[in-house]
């Protein structure tokens, strides 16, 4: 029978043996193993200066890039597109300031911003596809059909797209039905307007947000037909006018987003230029080159790791 006593006696035990163990650990180890945790840590300390040390050379470097090409830029790109009417047309959640930019940088070169319209989510959803077909039907532009087989909402892109564009050597929608589309789009809350009364363009820049970081599936889903029609609508852009470009921020991400359903559709890619730094200066100049080389009859993907496009001056429109 175990009494009171062998309880006392096994508990001074274990005691005797954490003290025994404490006295050895802070004798007999402590030397070489406080060595090494010393020499590890300043190991580390020392690569991690240097890492901090190389993180802000390379960002010094890029900000002395950015500074140069914004410096640039005037330069660069002046008369690149004299008198060359483009339409900006941007999607839902894209960036103001890559919109400011870039419409800057088309001053600088020449252009002048015939149409600034500005996408809401609406146009692109799924779940208004019969508004938007009622819609489309009801402001259809004289002369121009919509291809049968098509959703509520590209019928509604399809039109919005023959509205912003016109060929250098088409004639011009009315622009009549062109205000009335736009009015109607606006008071149906699929878009807004900016400035003066938009004009169609013969050149076209559809500015894009970064692709989505969501982790839920469902709003990717729903995010990637949304960019889905987006490509095809930069397509009927491209169409209409004398070309189009489709330009983005700089983004990790480059298997998703509008730039990247462009780039998986080889009929697309070959006609819509791409440009995926459009935030920096220097992505600002090759949407503007972009475009001089959409004159030319040529497209391309460029941004981030890819040289810019022929700087080649666009041809003098014809009066």
């Amino acid at each position: 029978m175990i009494d009171f006593r062998y309880h006392v006696v096994s508990i001074v035990a274990v005691f005797l043996a954490l003290a025994l163990g404490l006295f050895i650990g802070g004798t007999t180890l402590r030397g070489p193993v406080g060595a090494d945790i010393s020499s590890r840590t300043d190991t580390v300390a020392k690569h991690n200066g240097e890492l901090r040390a190389k993180n802000q050379d390379l960002r010094n470097q890029l900000h002395q890039r950015d500074t140069f090409d914004q410096a640039l830029e005037p330069y660069a790109l002046a008369d690149r597109l004299p008198g060359e009417a483009v339409a900006v047309v941007s999607a839902p959640g894209a960036d103001s300031a890559v919109r400011a930019n870039l419409e800057t940088a088309l001053a600088d070169a020449g252009a002048t911003v015939s149409a600034d319209v500005r996408l809401k989510p609406a146009l692109l959803d799924p779940q208004q596809s019969q508004f938007l077909g009622t819609l489309a039907h009801k402001v259809s532009l004289p002369g121009h059909s919509t291809p049968a087989g098509q959703t509520g909402a590209q019928r509604a892109l399809d039109l919005l797209a023959a509205a912003l564009g016109v060929r250098a050597s088409g004639q011009t929608p009315p622009l009549a039905a062109v205000d009335r589309l736009l009015s109607t789009y606006s008071a149906g809350n699929l878009l807004s307007v900016s400035g003066g009364a938009p004009r169609p363009g013969t050149l076209v820049v559809l500015i894009v947000p970064a692709p989505s970081t969501s982790t839920d599936q469902s709003a990717l889903s729903a995010q990637a037909q949304a960019d889905q029609l987006l490509a095809e609508f930069a397509v009927e852009l491209d169409t209409a006018s004398d070309g189009a470009v489709v330009a983005g921020p700089t983004s990790p991400i480059t298997d998703a987003g509008v730039i990247d359903a462009v780039h998986s559709q080889p009929a697309a890619r070959a006609e819509v230029s791409t440009v995926d730094d459009a935030d920096l200066p220097g992505g600002a100049m090759a949407a503007v080159f972009a475009l001089v080389e959409q004159t030319n009859g040529a497209a391309g993907s460029y941004g981030s790791g890819t040289p810019l496009p022929p700087a080649s001056p666009s041809p003098t429109p014809t009066p």
